[in-house]
């Protein structure tokens, strides 16, 4: 075989390298495991054609070409990263919402918080028996207690709570990602009875037998931050189910590599519900548990009426964020891949 011919031969397997190369630096397009598989085979056939191309002296121009390949190709596979600031905020901006929104795991934990959510609101509003019997007649009368006057904090105060509402969000952030994780069957159960015990005392303080003072504290402060905390539980069952089903359904692969991909799609989920849990925390301190009676008078409104106006702009931000962001994400990521 002349020289020419083993050129002709192993070319295009060199183009098969060099246009998969290309789609790797294009930050719009994701990486698929059969992309990085066909590289890693890709890699060692084209490694392989240097060293023959080396030692058989083979144009120099060919030696050079397939170096160049063979360096861009280890730099691919075996790069390090550093954290920083703009891979955290494109993975916040741009991966999390396209990658959620195409997610039919996160679309099944919606239907699985809000059905019960909504269903147990509705008929515990209608017959507070109902939520006695779900949540127990103790716990609502603690809530009752709890709600009889809007909690007062002073600005200090209010600036110390977010830690402590952080940690506390952050805390049924990681219990419910763990469950789903370490107990499919048992995480998707507590999910669920979590999502019924919420929306029963929800219901059960907008009951009529309630007193009307109680109802009006309860839904003052929980009605601003409710968005994004329920929200980002949502989002981390939603993770934690992600990798709970990958050890269930491998897709052919081992368990423990279905985990590591499984673990690798659900971190833009946990990142976004990370930086939700944080907003929560910030507006449960800053607006759930002040009047704000300056801007009351200013826009002649209610304390209530303030605060669900808070509750309709962080709806919008989250429509715009998952259904905007996330739609134009997808959209461009499947342009791009064409």
């Amino acid at each position: 075989m002349t020289i020419s011919e083993l050129i002709a031969a192993r070319e295009p397997d060199w183009q098969a390298l060099e246009k998969l190369l290309g789609t790797y630096s294009n930050p719009f397009r994701s990486k698929s495991p059969e992309d990085v598989a066909q590289l890693t085979s890709l890699y060692r056939t084209v490694s392989s054609d240097l060293a023959l191309a080396e030692s058989h002296h083979l144009p120099v121009r060919t030696v050079a070409y397939l170096n160049n390949l063979v360096g861009r190709a280890h730099h691919c596979l075996y790069r390090k990263r550093k954290l920083c600031l703009s891979d955290f905020t494109r993975t916040i901006f741009f991966d999390a919402p396209r990658w959620i929104i195409t997610d039919p795991i996160f679309w099944a934990a919606l239907a699985l918080f809000w059905c019960p959510f909504l269903v147990c609101l509705c008929a515990c509003k209608s017959d507070p028996e109902i939520a006695i019997e779900i949540v127990g007649e103790k716990k609502l009368e603690i809530m009752e207690y709890m709600y009889r006057y809007l909690p007062k904090m002073e600005p200090l105060e209010r600036i110390s709570s977010v830690s402590l509402y952080i940690f506390h969000n952050g805390t049924i952030g990681f219990y419910t990602f763990g469950l789903s994780v370490l107990g499919l069957v048992p995480g998707l159960f507590l999910f669920i009875y979590n999502a019924v015990q919420l929306g029963s005392i929800f219901g059960y303080m907008q009951s009529a037998g309630i007193d009307g003072e109680v109802t009006a504290n309860f839904l003052e402060f929980t009605t601003a931050h409710a968005p994004f905390e329920l929200t980002a539980i949502v989002l981390s069952a939603a993770a934690g189910m992600r990798i709970g089903f990958s050890v269930v359904m491998t897709r052919g692969y081992s368990r423990l590599d279905s985990m590591r991909r499984a673990s690798f799609q659900a971190f833009p989920t946990i990142a976004a519900a990370f930086v939700l849990f944080f907003l929560a925390a910030i507006i449960e301190a800053f607006i759930s548990p002040v009047e704000h009676e300056w801007l009351c008078d200013l826009f002649g409104v209610e304390s209530l009426t303030l605060k669900m106006i808070v509750q309709y702009v962080s709806l919008a931000l989250l429509i715009f964020y998952f259904v905007g962001l996330g739609g134009i994400g997808a959209i461009r990521a499947r342009f791009f891949q064409r």
